[in-house]
């Protein structure tokens, strides 16, 4: 005979205490899991220092069941760590955190349930579509930045000039002139023209002596994986930053209505489907 049987069969049966049954299952679902996000910190890093430190950190809120870190950070940076504590203190230990130092990091800490994921998915797709068709647009392997020129034309102006200053290069396909910064990126069909255009350096003009250097680029600045030191994002994805971060604010717009369509047509076919099943009795 097993365990279970043995003492179910001596088991003395006692009068039910729906107090205490009450409080028994009370006190069981108080404790919860509680998936949070941590940004903040160097993605770069190796795995095992980053654990470590998000173990050591939100420890005291509650057990730790797992943590995550970013595989692609990219395109997701976020950390996530997830709790299994008392109630919803769980919770708010863990959002106590947010903004405290870690080291040389201040950790910025938010709530990440599952059911919000789908959405920060979305965005993370359309993001990575996004960066593709930058990183496959040809118009931006070969190219330099500009330094030195006079910055206090006009910006067509600028241009103007720089395109007639390295026309003997080669083809240009592109010219950014960052105001800001005071430097200009120009970008050519050929390596070559890259190269031609690096040969310039120290040269004049309108009476300024400029500097001319290497830009980041896709093929200059290839990783080779997560973690790959040295390596930066290229200039033209700089560049394009604002209108790609409109673009993305369109589309979860327009992804965000049709996901509440969809509920609410789920939810009016759920309604339909009990309503008849009462019918039918």
């Amino acid at each position: 005979m097993d365990t279970y049987s043995s003492c179910k069969g001596s088991a003395l049966k006692e009068p039910f205490n729906s107090e205490a049954a009450a409080k028994g299952k009370k006190k069981t679902s108080t404790r919860i899991t509680v998936r949070i996000s941590v940004e903040g910190f160097n993605p770069l890093r190796p795995e095992d220092e980053i654990k470590s430190e998000l173990i050591n950190h939100f420890e005291s809120c509650g057990d730790i069941i797992r943590v995550d870190v970013p595989t692609d950070p990219f395109y997701d940076s976020r950390a996530f760590v997830i709790l299994h504590g008392n109630g919803l203190k769980v919770r708010e230990k863990a959002l106590q955190l947010n903004g405290s130092d870690i080291g040389d990091w201040n950790a910025l800490v938010k709530l990440a349930p599952e059911e919000e994921e789908e959405e920060y998915k979305a965005a993370v797709a359309y993001k990575k579509s996004l960066c593709a068709d930058l990183a496959n647009d040809k118009r931006f392997l070969f190219g330099i930045a500009v330094l030195g020129y006079d910055t206090s034309l006009p910006q067509d102006e600028v241009e103007s000039i720089l395109r007639e200053h390295f026309s003997s290069c080669g083809e240009i396909t592109h010219v950014y002139v960052d105001t800001l910064d005071k430097c200009t990126n120009i970008y050519f069909s050929k390596e070559e023209g890259e190269a031609s255009a690096l040969d310039l350096n120290g040269s004049k003009v309108g009476g300024f002596k400029i500097t001319t250097m290497r830009v980041a680029t896709v093929r200059s600045n290839r990783r080779s994986g997560p973690g790959t030191v040295g390596s930066c994002i290229p200039a033209h994805f700089l560049e394009f930053s604002r209108e790609n971060t409109k673009k993305l604010e369109d589309y979860m717009t327009e992804w965000r209505a049709k996901a509440r369509r969809e509920k609410d047509r789920a939810l009016r076919k759920h309604n339909t489907f009990k309503a008849s099943k009462r019918a039918r009795g």
